[in-house]
């Protein structure tokens, strides 16, 4: 997921000034702290409730040195490296989708190395 930061001083129609590739466990976290000193919107909440849920790996500092760790390691965009640690899979095969969209083939030992280092993460 990515936070985007809207700018509008002066002008009705937002623009974006920033913008940041996070992990569900990242987005629990702010979202809790936002919680702790104001109601969410609801689409706020449905987004907490959502992080919650479907966050493998619940730390947040264990999920960003996860991903880290797939950046460098494996040399994978910040994107693509989220998104895998956000969806923890298991089998190189659920690897090699979540990968597609890049030009790179990556060999069976590389799949199964990213599944360890989520799953080092993890625990």
């Amino acid at each position: 997921m990515q936070i985007i930061k809207l700018a509008t001083p002066w002008v009705k129609v937002p623009r974006i000034v920033s913008e940041t590739n996070l992990t569900l466990a990242e987005i629990v976290e702010i979202l809790e702290k936002e919680e702790s000193r104001r109601e969410l919107s609801t689409l706020e909440r449905y987004t907490l409730d959502y992080a919650r849920k479907f966050a493998k790996i619940k730390d947040p500092l264990s999920a960003r040195r996860a991903v880290k760790q797939l950046m460098e390691e494996m040399g994978l965009p910040e994107e693509i490296a989220v998104q895998l640690v956000n969806i923890a899979p298991r089998d190189p095969g659920e690897v090699r989708l979540i990968l597609a969209p890049l030009t790179k083939v990556y060999s069976e030992a590389e799949l199964r190395r990213i599944i360890e280092i989520i799953k080092s993460h993890s625990q």
